[in-house]
């Protein structure tokens, strides 16, 4: 038999609404989307440009990026686990605490996951909720100790000491799984104790103080100064839908954009080069695998990254080039011999390919480092 007091305890905190837990959580895949639209959260380039936690610049003033990890997330796992975390247990601590508290503690939790990467992992950039996630999970735990005597005797078992087996195996996991950083799970998960052991929580029927709106404000206005920051000082791929298809279903882990725009550059040039080689030489004796090799080369271009708006002028010109090529190749193929005519056209390809060849260099050359493109290699 539940006592009419601790009905009311539980009709008043549950009836609360949440919606910062669901602001955030369509946060996190809202910017998830935007990194893939840029070529996927697992690429570095986009990483470094979304604002990820890097102690080098950090240092060099981008102090901003204590607060965007908390918002990144690398790869479709790593999103995928954070984001089910925050909506089992974000609509406790909001229903708790009311909806000024959660965003301290939710905030202030992440803030402590990334400084704890900072100084126990300095050399390694990292991202995610997780901190503010385990912030949570130090905050249900300190309540349940703080408020024991006051809240009904059931769901009391749920958090305080029923906290423990959970914090025990997330924290077991970090450890076993070298590519979790377990530094900024311990930060967030004292933080959030922390917290939870100076903030009260928000007992049914009383009033929000105006300081935690106060806070509450303040800490919303630095998440978006911070991604103003981000913003502005934005240098890392173009945003296309492009790039959506790999950077939706980035998993374990690809190559970043860089190289598989490298990757495709170099291929569409070989093939060329060699295609064009053989047709002055007449050799026509492999045509079928030449334009088997060409249209590969077409289709690895249709798939290029996008990194920037010269960059895909440029490489839809190559494309072009390719294409031409392709149906030169099987016009012999049909002629049987390369005619007059073939060996004009051939000409024009050769010299459009130089053309496009030697602006793509150019570019490389000037633009081409912002996205991890160095000159000093063959692209």
């Amino acid at each position: 038999m539940i006592e009419e007091d601790h009905l009311e305890f539980l009709h008043a905190v549950w009836t609360r609404r949440t919606p910062f837990t669901y602001t955030f959580f369509a946060a996190n895949i809202a910017i998830f989307v935007l990194m893939s639209l840029a070529g996927g959260s697992m690429d570095p380039g986009t990483l470094m440009a979304f604002g990820v936690k890097d102690n080098a610049r950090i240092d060099h003033g981008e102090i901003w990026r204590l607060v965007t990890p908390i918002f990144l997330h690398i790869g479709l796992i790593h999103l995928f686990f954070n984001s089910y975390a925050l909506w089992v247990v974000g609509p406790t601590v909001e229903k708790l605490y009311g909806s000024e508290r959660f965003v301290i503690l939710y905030l202030a939790s992440g803030v402590a996951g990334v400084l704890g990467s900072y100084f126990y992992h300095p050399d390694v950039p990292s991202a995610g909720a997780s901190g503010a996630i385990f912030g949570f999970l130090g905050v249900l735990l300190v309540f349940g100790f703080r408020y024991r005597h006051s809240i009904p005797p059931f769901f009391k078992r749920a958090v305080g000491v029923g906290m423990l087996p959970v914090i025990i195996v997330n924290l077991v996991i970090g450890f076993i799984i070298p590519s979790i950083d377990i530094s900024a799970h311990i930060a967030g998960l004292v933080a959030g104790a922390l917290l939870a052991a100076i903030l009260p929580f928000q007992s049914p029927g009383s009033e929000t103080h105006s300081i935690f709106k106060g806070l509450q404000m303040a800490l919303l206005a630095v998440v978006l100064i911070s991604f103003y920051e981000v913003a502005a000082h934005y240098d890392g791929p173009r945003l296309s839908v492009r790039n959506l298809p790999n950077g939706l279903t980035q998993i374990m882990g690809s190559n970043p954009s860089s190289q598989r725009f490298i990757d495709a550059i170099n291929n569409a040039e070989n093939t060329f080069e060699q295609s064009a080689e053989e047709l002055r030489a007449g050799a026509i004796g492999g045509l079928a695998q030449m334009g088997t090799d060409v249209s590969k080369s077409i289709d690895q271009l249709r798939r290029i990254p996008s990194l920037a708006a010269r960059s895909d002028e440029l490489s839809a010109e190559l494309l072009r080039v390719m294409q031409d090529q392709y149906d030169l190749i099987r016009d012999i193929e049909r002629a049987g011999t390369v005619t007059f005519a073939h060996d004009r056209r051939l000409k024009e390809n050769v010299a459009r390919y130089e053309k496009v060849k030697a602006t793509l260099l150019k570019w490389a050359e000037t633009d081409g480092q912002k996205y991890g493109i160095q000159t000093g290699k063959r692209r």
